[in-house]
């Protein structure tokens, strides 16, 4: 029988999951899968993310929920993500599926609402929402190219 613990920790794990945003990068290249695979370790390490899973034809990545770092740099990292190498006689396809996690942006544009509502004022929140999606839309374009110039440094 599940207690209300377990129940609380499957709903936040389900609300955490559910708030990805997943994006895909594919490019061809000639490098056996071997030397893909060595390259991306390496390329992750360097970036001192978590790698969690490496097989022949894929590798598994993330970021330390708690990891501390400046306030820029978090702008300028991935999530997590996948690279899964599909090999076909002399060429091989990389494709490179990275996600985002809206759930810190929800979660401001949620308090702020409600901090805003509570005080009577009911136009704050539109901004809010106008604000947050703008910046999430820049942020998702900075981390598309960060994903393409990653790709693109691991196939050279």
């Amino acid at each position: 029988m599940a207690t209300i613990n377990e129940y609380f920790i499957t709903f936040t794990f389900a609300l955490i999951t559910s708030m990805k945003i997943k994006f895909t990068v594919s490019q061809s290249t000639s490098l056996a899968p071997a030397v893909v695979i060595g390259r991306i370790v390496s390329k992750l390490d360097e970036g001192k993310y978590r790698v969690n899973n490496v097989t022949v034809s894929s590798v598994e990545f993330d970021e330390e929920p708690f990891k501390l770092m400046w306030n820029f740099e978090t702008a300028k990292r991935l999530d997590g993500g996948r690279f899964e190498i599909n090999s076909s006689n002399n060429d091989a396809l990389i494709t490179f599926t990275w996600y985002s996690n809206l759930l810190t942006p929800v979660l401001i544009i949620a308090a702020l609402s409600i901090f805003a509502i509570n005080h009577g004022d009911y136009y704050a929140p539109l901004f809010f929402v106008i604000f947050f999606t703008i910046a999430i839309g820049i942020s998702m374009l900075v981390k598309h190219s960060i994903a393409r110039s990653m790709l693109s440094e691991i196939l050279e």
